[in-house]
């Protein structure tokens, strides 16, 4: 949105590279600040305690608490290592030492470094990877469904990728454009018509989150 933007504004107009980096299993890493409860996964019951659940240690993919126990362990990190989370923002991370520049966005497990010194970003790799599993893919090309393409004059930003793969997703590849997503006079009823089977309802509301 707004700030990477900014962010990638900066490092166009200050000639600085843009790096992503992938952090694996980013949900795996996060320690809970609270009791967390689960059921016996299946296939690993227990028989002899078989109305027993498990408490979680750490966070598990899809927990809900799992991103605000990722994030708090990696903003330690990064604070530790000398980075200060923008007040307005915190997803920004901003770094000033040894007269090097760095901003850090982070959303999730998707991470864009930017830097005036490409060594400091080799430095920050460095430090990161002592504690998490990270993948440098190089330089910036798709972040959060967005296409970064580098051109002499600047960047390029798209999100043709993201609305050709949606399309993909909901089998609406030999469609013609329209310029409603539904019928104007079409008449819909709060009680007639046929529910959404549970396999049907799941892929609506992933269609219309995406």
């Amino acid at each position: 949105a707004a700030t990477i933007r900014l962010v990638l504004s900066i490092a166009v107009f200050r000639g600085w590279s843009l790096r992503q980096l992938d952090v694996q299993n980013a949900f795996l890493h996060g320690v809970l600040e609270e009791e967390v409860y689960m059921k016996q996964p299946p296939v690993f019951e227990s028989q002899q305690a078989s109305t027993h659940v498990c408490k979680l240690d750490k966070a598990l993919y899809g927990l809900k608490q799992a991103p605000r126990a990722w994030y708090s362990r990696l903003s330690h990190k990064m604070q530790a290592l000398g980075f200060v989370p923008s007040k307005s923002d915190t997803s920004l991370f901003i770094c000033n030492k040894c007269n090097a520049h760095i901003f850090v966005l982070i959303y999730v497990d998707d991470i864009i470094a930017t830097s005036s010194s490409d060594e400091a970003i080799t430095g920050l790799l460095k430090d990161l990877s002592t504690e998490f599993a990270l993948k440098d893919l190089g330089d910036l090309h798709y972040f959060l469904g967005i296409e970064v393409k580098k051109h002499e004059d600047g960047l390029h930003l798209s999100q043709e990728k993201y609305a050709t793969d949606l399309v993909k997703k909901a089998g609406l590849q030999g469609c013609k454009p329209s310029p409603t997503p539904l019928s104007s006079s079409e008449k819909l009823s709060l009680t007639e018509g046929q529910a959404l089977s549970q396999e049907d309802n799941a892929k609506y509301r992933s269609l219309v989150g995406a």
